[in-house]
């Protein structure tokens, strides 16, 4: 039976109103305002794209950027490199001599704040090129913490925090730089060097969940998120020192966790019945804490309890209990991609030139995840309406979707509401993912990474990372040939498209403290939809994720870097 949208479709910006001012594209360059200034900015790691873009936002504020180096270049604005590696660039290519060099080399931070000010802003020594250094010494045991040292022409100084290296003309100096309670502010990868503390403050931030204090659950998810930054492990109590937004609790919970190797507190709730349960309820696809609480309740503890009782599912969570085995399982990053190449292949039979992006977890480069999200959207505003229905009809029909639920876009307009949840046209489904198509997907992987590598080692270091994530589909799948897995496809006008990639890769408290930020700091209202400033009473369009962050007065921070 074909799946229709529940709810009655907004039509939100008429295609008629969409111009290429809009979207940020031929606008006019401005006069220029700031003659005094000259800008150079540095292509090497920043790319031709991003260079062009932030160029043109920078004439079109009146500032004078200028396309080679010259003397009449007053700030050389650079992007993830160092000042010596500047300097050696601008010697090789321009032919420009290190002594009687005048201008200031900063970085992206400078850039995008003077961006957001309007005007250029004085350089401070946070501007200055950076490179992290752990806070122990790593280069050749010349720093330790807490001492001074001569480097050369310059001299250091180590506080206990986070320490940093910049260059500057006159000498290479070591000073603190704080870190930011906010998380957009802070560069958060993958693999970090406190993972003991954080697993802890993580537990206790999902036992604050399931018992709705939602306060408790920020305090703790505030926590582990700086830990998660930190250059450096952190071994005594000392080098929490100025470290923000870690409360008595938590550096408790540390405390005991480097004295003892473990904190009771996080073991009790591990072992803890209502815990145990109520994570295992709210793990069946349309679930929440209060659904799972109630039926703890109710006596319930198991799955084959709730499958035996006389409780009344909702169509989705039916269908979550169903496939539940294959639903907990991890989705591989195999199985992201390939699950992308079905849904491109499926709304380009409708609509060529369509854009699939992969977003979420993803997009910040896991290799697992929990369910898979893409987001869709078309040049031409306006042709996307109706794009879902008629992809998943089809997909349906095809036997690829086992459940699938439409929400049609209740977008009103232009809304001002900065709220976590969005309200774009979307398809919260289930999809039936055939195993022989991912193990053909993971050989071709292979196949060309041995192709690139040309290393026998590297070879079999690869195989047996493809073999480990064939065996997490395989054991998920069990006898059967498929594996359910669970997307989400969203569509996106155009207009709106930069906001909504920024809202849905994440992390959930990156964006929290994007929204806070934008709130508290610089009066805005951000949504996934739209940034609105509240001074000047207009919206800020942004064709790329880059202008949300220029907008902002930000230094840009790419998806890997966003996993706080």
């Amino acid at each position: 039976m074909a799946l229709l949208p529940r709810k009655k479709r907004c039509k939100g910006i008429p295609t008629s109103t969409v111009s290429q001012d809009h979207l940020g594209r031929n606008s006019p360059v401005g006069e220029v305002k700031f003659g005094e200034v000259g800008i150079f900015l540095v292509e090497r790691r920043m790319g031709s794209s991003r260079r062009r873009f932030l160029t043109e936002l920078a004439r079109k504020k009146g500032f004078r950027v200028e396309e080679q180096m010259s003397e009449s270049v007053t700030h050389v604005v650079s992007e993830n490199n160092t000042g010596k590696e500047v300097l050696d660039l601008l010697e090789k290519r321009n032919g420009i001599s290190r002594t009687g060099f005048t201008a200031a080399l900063v970085d992206i931070a400078w850039f995008t704040e003077s961006m957001g000010a309007g005007r250029p802003l004085e350089v401070e020594s946070r501007h200055q090129l950076q490179i992290v250094l752990t806070p122990h010494g790593s280069i050749a045991g010349v720093f330790s913490r807490g001492k001074k040292k001569s480097v050369g022409e310059g001299r250091n100084q180590i506080y206990s925090g986070v320490v940093f290296l910049h260059v500057t003309r006159e000498a290479v100096a070591v000073t603190e730089v704080s870190i930011s309670s906010y998380a957009c502010q802070r560069r958060t990868v993958l693999k970090n060097k406190n993972r003991l503390f954080t697993e802890a403050l993580k537990v206790l931030a999902e036992a604050a969940e399931l018992n709705e204090s939602e306060g408790r659950y920020l305090a703790f998810s505030k926590a582990s998120s700086i830990l998660k930054s930190l250059p450096y492990t952190v071994t005594k109590m000392e080098d929490l020192q100025g470290i923000p937004s870690l409360g008595v609790h938590s550096r408790k919970v540390i405390k005991e966790i480097l004295e003892d190797g473990t904190c009771s507190e996080v073991e009790n709730i591990l072992q803890n019945e209502r815990y145990q349960t109520l994570k295992r309820f709210t793990s069946i696809f349309g679930v929440g804490v209060k659904t799972a609480d109630k039926w703890y309740r109710e006596g319930l503890r198991t799955l084959d309890e709730l499958r035996a009782s006389n409780v009344k599912l909702t169509r989705e969570q039916e269908a979550g209990l169903l496939y539940h085995n294959d639903l907990s399982a991890p989705v591989t990053r195999t199985e992201a991609d390939l699950i992308k190449q079905i849904v491109e292949r499926a709304v380009h039979k409708f609509l060529p030139a369509t854009v699939v992006t992969l977003t979420g977890g993803f997009r910040r480069e896991k290799e697992f995840g929990h369910d898979v999200d893409l987001l869709i959207t078309h040049p031409e505003e306006g042709k996307e309406e109706g794009l879902i229905c008629q992809v998943i009809n089809w997909m349906t029909t095809e036997g690829l979707i086992l459940y699938g639920d439409i929400t049609g876009n209740s977008y009103k307009g232009r809304s001002k509401d900065p709220g976590i949840f969005d309200h774009f046209e979307k398809c919260l489904s289930i999809f039936k993912l055939k195993k022989e198509l991912v193990n053909n997907l993971e050989s071709e992987k292979l196949s060309h990474c041995d192709s690139l590598a040309g290393d026998k080692t590297r070879g079999i270091d690869l195989a047996d990372h493809t073999e480990a994530a064939q065996q997490v589909t395989v054991a998920a799948a069990g006898s059967k040939d498929w594996k359910a897995v669970r997307v989400d496809l969203v569509i996106a006008p155009y207009s709106q498209y930069a906001y909504a990639l920024l809202g849905w890769t994440g992390s959930r408290l990156f964006e929290r403290d994007l929204r806070r930020y934008a709130k508290h700091s610089k009066n805005m209202s951000l949504s996934s939809h739209s940034l609105f400033d509240n001074e000047q009473n207009i919206f800020l369009p942004a064709a790329t994720e880059e202008g949300i962050f220029a907008h902002l007065g930000l230094e840009y921070i790419p998806p890997r870097e966003r996993n706080a």
